[in-house]
């Protein structure tokens, strides 16, 4: 076993261990029953139309970004590592009627038949669980149909590495620049109190956008979009002071 796999196999029954706390934090299945999408506007909008299009939901936890994206008309495959968070994706899409595939599986060692999708997709929170982003943007490389599109819409890793306590002054707290080493994950307050927290820290990686563009670059992949944004509620807007809280980033494959 190598360091990185120790790293995934602890996240891994970390996730497992949280998995129906964080579930109780999503939205209620009647929400996508009526048809609701759990998006960033920033997200869908730089995705466009996705209605017939096969989308891989690679890192899809609990579904609810899944399912999000089958009510915009797409045909989703949800891919986890966490057997229970994809047992609640499960059970979520069958309480909504929703449809939608969820397979377990680390997105470094995908199923064969995972393959020739329109579109790959990873949602918020899920880049910073990667232990070796060349490994991971040629599994997305794999994964797409010529042709087809990777759309990362991940917080900023600017999150990694700043505190903002209180509202107040901004607190460099992290190295931006750490890459592939692994940080101790401390879980914040509304984490805790939901009952999110492993009995065992969480290693999580940061990654400067620039190595995720890199990456994806070097896997034969064209970059046609990269935008970065401020959301409501993440960073705010104390003394002034604005920083990104969301950037989205979407590649291509040749035809």
């Amino acid at each position: 076993m190598t360091v990185d796999d120790g790293v995934v196999a602890r996240n891994r029954r970390g996730w497992d261990e949280i998995a129906v706390a964080r579930a109780g934090g999503l939205p209620p299945a009647a929400f996508f029953a009526s048809g609701g999408v759990d998006l960033d506007e920033p997200d869908v909008a730089a995705m466009g139309p996705v209605a017939g299009l096969r989308l891989l939901h690679l890192q899809c936890a609990h579904g609810s970004d899944s399912l999000s994206w089958a009510n915009l008309g797409a045909v989703v495959t949800g891919v986890d590592f966490s057997a229970e968070g994809i047992a609640a994706a499960r059970g979520l899409a069958a309480e909504s009627g929703v449809a939608a595939e969820f397979v377990v599986a680390d997105v470094l060692a995908l199923p064969a038949g995972v393959r020739d999708f329109d579109v790959v997709y990873t949602g918020g929170g899920a880049l910073c669980w990667m232990p070796d982003l060349d490994r991971w943007a040629a599994v997305v490389a794999g994964c797409l149909r010529p042709g087809g599109v990777v759309q990362v819409a991940e917080h900023h890793p600017v999150w990694e590495v700043v505190s903002w306590p209180d509202g107040g002054v901004p607190v460099v707290s992290g190295d931006y620049f750490s890459r592939g080493r692994p940080v101790e994950h401390v879980p914040g307050a509304r984490q805790a109190a939901s009952g999110g927290v492993p009995s065992e820290p969480f290693r999580t990686f940061v990654w400067p956008v620039g190595d995720v563009v890199s990456a994806l670059v070097r896997a034969g992949l064209r970059v046609e979009l990269l935008e970065e944004h401020g959301l409501a509620g993440m960073f705010g807007d104390a003394g002034g002071v604005r920083l990104p809280s969301l950037y989205v980033l979407r590649a291509r494959k040749p035809v």
